[in-house]
């Protein structure tokens, strides 16, 4: 079996994370330029806390600890489901953004980001709850209930870069703009304003 960083992927490093947050500080000023007065006092002061939380908020992906091989682009466009429902065989395709990271995120970019807030309302607490279950019974045994929640919130906070970051790559409003506002609901909903202190 490989190991992450190892013989599967590589670990990002700090001027990574210096010029992704770069980055991403350039992309929201073209961002919200481009949306004007649409985007609030109160929305881009949300923003601005991000950028500046970010260097304390990379620990967890520093910590090595709890990750996986990350499709990095998880939605329903991306998957192909079997013609016979008990199978189970679901496959992922469109692979060209997988990295090393906290599995969350792709689960988070699933409901989170495409979700309406009613149907992620829902199933998103009964969907991790059999996430969970399922880690647990391939027997991974030092993640429990609460860190997989800790790990969902930070995901959901991470994604309000990825409407700037569509935007800026041209593809249209119609896209983008629906993702920001379900992933400005998400944030609301499950408190993570409160991890950038």
């Amino acid at each position: 079996m490989g190991r992450s960083g190892v013989s599967i992927g590589t670990w990002l490093d700090p001027a990574t994370y210096a010029q992704r947050l770069q980055g991403f500080a350039a992309h929201f000023t073209a961002f919200a330029d481009r949306v004007g007065d649409r985007l609030s006092g109160e929305r881009r002061d949300l923003y601005r806390r991000l950028i500046d939380a970010a260097p304390r908020l990379f620990a967890r992906y520093d910590s090595h600890r709890n990750v996986t091989l990350i499709h990095g682009d998880a939605h329903v466009w991306n998957v192909l489901m079997p013609k016979d429902e008990q199978s189970g065989d679901v496959r992922l395709f469109d692979w060209d953004t997988w990295r090393i990271g906290v599995a969350s995120y792709d689960l988070a970019y699933m409901m989170a980001m495409h979700w309406h807030p009613d149907l992620r309302r829902r199933r998103e607490r009964p969907l991790l709850d059999c996430y969970h279950a399922a880690l647990v019974a391939q027997g991974v045994d030092s993640y429990d209930r609460r860190a997989l929640d800790d790990d969902y919130r930070l995901a959901v906070l991470w994604l309000l870069a990825r409407p700037a970051f569509q935007a800026a790559s041209d593809l249209p409003p119609v896209l983008w703009w629906n993702n920001f506002e379900r992933i400005l609901l998400a944030v609301d909903d499950l408190g993570c304003r409160e991890l950038l202190g």
